[in-house]
């Protein structure tokens, strides 16, 4: 508590820089936030004495209300942010697959058979008890991993 007692504004000015150039090194968009309180917590110590607790206190409520603000910015610029149709599914292999039609490579047990797509084999799931070489489109993905399937 000592050292928030002997804090300037000057120091604090100095951990809001430290914050806001770290955020250039650090994936993300949160140190930021906190830089600006500081810089805040600098004007207000430079105006008004604080007790340490009143101080971190308020740094902890600033820190906050700038978190709020820019979580909020920022689902507003990615809600309007639209990824091409063709980037879509960059990182999601599984959903890559939805729409299109492949060849079982063994016969449905119990629900579920493998299909070959590309150079592996993936699990399919459907409810009808269906031969290896029949046709199946891909409706959905399960679990990340299992691909949903239909007769064709």
């Amino acid at each position: 508590m000592e050292i928030i007692s002997q804090m300037t504004y000057l120091s604090w000015f100095a951990i809001g820089l430290l914050f806001v150039l770290a955020e250039m090194f650090v994936p993300g968009t949160y140190l930021i936030w906190f830089g600006f309180s500081s810089f805040i917590m600098g004007i207000l110590v430079s105006l008004i004495e604080l007790t340490p607790i009143e101080t971190l206190v308020i740094f902890a409520l600033v820190s906050g209300v700038f978190a709020a603000i820019g979580w909020y910015a920022y689902a507003k610029v990615l809600n309007k942010t639209k990824v091409p149709e063709k980037y879509k599914y960059l990182n999601d292999m599984a959903g890559a697959h939805i729409g299109k039609v492949y060849n079982l490579s063994e016969d449905v047990i119990d629900g579920r058979a493998k299909a070959k797509i590309g150079d592996s084999f993936w699990l399919v799931e459907i409810n009808e008890p269906l031969k290896k070489g029949s046709k199946v489109k891909i409706k959905d993905v399960k679990d990340g991993l299992i691909l949903v399937a239909e007769k064709v």
